[in-house]
């Protein structure tokens, strides 16, 4: 694993530097979690694959700056995809994750050639906000600390491997950008937007879910192809990195 800095930018890499003459994957984790809950796949790319993971602001001790927002995060992953004239790419995102290549795309205007986007349980629709975001939405910054702190407890004592899992990638993230990305979250799923740039930004868009997650939208929602993860949930690589692996492979190297 190998760390790279563009501006304010902070990536986990399995390459030492960015090397231009290999395909790029970009892939954006979900909110309280971490890039270290990807180390697995690093070790597992193709040597003629180059995988990047932008750790998101405030997480995996990350600093976290007051004036952050998903949007600015966009710009200037953005501006590094120019600056560093990346033209064969493919996004990959978790959970609110999801957002971010679509504020990306909106941004770039086509002027990067982006082959497919794999969105894994990704944020869409103001349903998707619905178990976390939304509720820690509805809280003011100096309450959320606290009740930050319950839910990592909360986490920590379940009896699901992942939800466990998930509390120590939690306890690596800053409550103040939880709760901010939460926020931001809602509110750019209001609207109908963000399904839009799904159907209409990415020629080649895959929806990817848990095979034990409870899906209530329309297939008509997830592009133009569809795949569960078998035996998992929201948190598929933890739940079982074996199949994570498997699909995530056979997704990105087109050999389903």
């Amino acid at each position: 694993m190998y760390k790279i800095k563009f501006q304010k930018l902070n990536f986990v890499s399995n390459k030492k530097t960015i090397k231009p003459n290999l395909k790029k994957i970009l892939l954006f984790y979900g909110i309280g979690n971490s890039s270290h809950d990807f180390i697995f796949l690093l070790k597992k790319i193709k040597l003629n694959y180059q995988l990047l993971i932008p750790e998101l602001p405030g997480h995996n001790y990350d600093k976290f700056n007051c004036n952050f927002s998903l949007i600015t995060f966009a710009k200037l992953l953005t501006l590094f995809l120019i600056k560093e004239k990346i033209n064969d790419l493919i996004f990959f995102s978790h959970s609110v994750g999801g957002i971010i290549p679509l504020l990306v795309m909106k941004n770039l205007r086509r002027k990067v050639r982006v082959e497919k986007f794999i969105n894994y349980e990704g944020n869409l629709t103001f349903y998707d906000t619905k178990t976390v975001t939304k509720k820690t939405s509805m809280y003011k910054i100096n309450e959320f600390n606290l009740k930050f702190k319950k839910l990592i407890g909360i986490c920590a004592d379940s009896k699901s491997d992942s939800l466990r899992l998930w509390s120590e990638s939690l306890k690596k993230t800053n409550p103040s950008a939880f709760h901010r990305i939460s926020c931001e979250t809602v509110n750019l799923s209001k609207n109908k937007k963000l399904l839009e740039f799904f159907r209409s930004f990415f020629k080649t868009k895959i929806y990817l879910y848990g095979s034990e997650t409870v899906l209530n939208l329309p297939e008509s929602n997830f592009g133009s192809v569809r795949f569960a993860i078998k035996k998992s949930g929201h948190f598929a690589f933890f739940d079982s990195k074996r199949n994570f692996l498997n699909i995530f492979s056979k997704l990105v190297y087109n050999t389903l």
